[in-house]
């Protein structure tokens, strides 16, 4: 699935390849989070049609800081469905029911650790499926 598929997403999403922990030229969509508190945002309209997501996250290889955490949480129609801390050098797979949602966001901001840096990281989401 690409960036187009999302429903308005921001401009500060983009669609490249990516190294991500041990994988070269990961096919994905992108954006730089660098403060504590706000959150990037991606939105699917579903039409109700369709019986679950699943994702690929993680860290770029060339973000600022290695030392972040990434917080994703998957929500549905205005209810949480996941939540996951995605640290450097991971890539973590996301799958969660879909039946009956319309409106499906992934959430994605630093986890409130704290930590030394003032460093950006860049999240990645790739491998995005809906059935």
């Amino acid at each position: 699935m690409s960036l187009s598929n999302f429903f308005e997403p921001e401009s500060s999403w983009t669609e490249n390849r990516y190294d991500v922990a041990d994988k070269s030229g990961v096919s994905g969509i992108a954006t730089t989070i660098s403060s504590y508190g706000s959150a990037e945002t991606l939105e699917l309209r579903l039409a109700n049609n369709f019986n679950s997501l699943t994702f690929n996250v993680g860290q770029a290889n060339d973000s600022k800081s290695s030392d972040k955490i990434l917080l994703v949480r998957v929500v549905g129609n205005g209810k949480q469905l996941d939540v996951r801390k995605v640290p450097f050098n991971t890539i973590q797979e996301i799958s969660v029911p879909a039946k009956g949602v319309n409106a499906l966001k992934i959430e994605l901001s630093l986890d409130d650790t704290p930590s030394s840096d003032s460093k950006s990281i860049q999240a990645v989401v790739s491998d995005v499926v809906v059935d």
